[in-house]
């Protein structure tokens, strides 16, 4: 019993690094595709797997690429393919699922797609299209 009592804030402390990690990740995603709007003021635009070095070097795989649908104001909206569930898509992006229980809603915002994630049923981030704000909704 002492064994698992010990585990246990180990299990909770690696759930909570995924989801930071993740959310890292999204905001990586979206920055990457925006610069490339910026860059070239058109949609979609392509972003490519991205590594970081042991020294904090950049570099980009241009052979896994995948192609994102851009709004006017450059920001992602979902896959270049117009995939329906563009919420859902953004996320993929963004690594693994975290809890037993992840889904999205997609809503609109003043004309823009507004995303919101859940974890087993609990708000966990949303991400607004208008702008690019992501919001954390969850506590550690």
């Amino acid at each position: 019993m002492a064994y698992v009592n010990h585990m246990m804030p180990v299990l909770e402390e690696a759930e909570t690094v995924k989801k930071e990690a993740l959310l890292g990740n999204f905001q990586r995603i979206a920055m990457q595709a925006r610069a490339q709007w910026i860059r070239t003021k058109s949609s979609p635009v392509s972003i490519y797997e991205t590594q970081v070095g042991p020294s904090g070097t950049l570099s980009q795989n241009k052979h896994a690429a995948t192609s994102m649908a851009m709004n006017i104001n450059g920001w992602p909206v979902g896959s270049a393919k117009g995939s329906t569930k563009a919420c859902d898509y953004l996320l993929s992006l963004a690594g693994d699922e975290v809890g037993s229980e992840m889904h999205s809603e997609t809503r609109k915002q003043n004309g823009f797609l507004l995303c919101e994630y859940f974890i087993d049923e609990q708000p966990w981030f949303t991400y607004s299209a208008e702008n690019g704000a992501m919001r954390n909704h969850y506590s550690y």
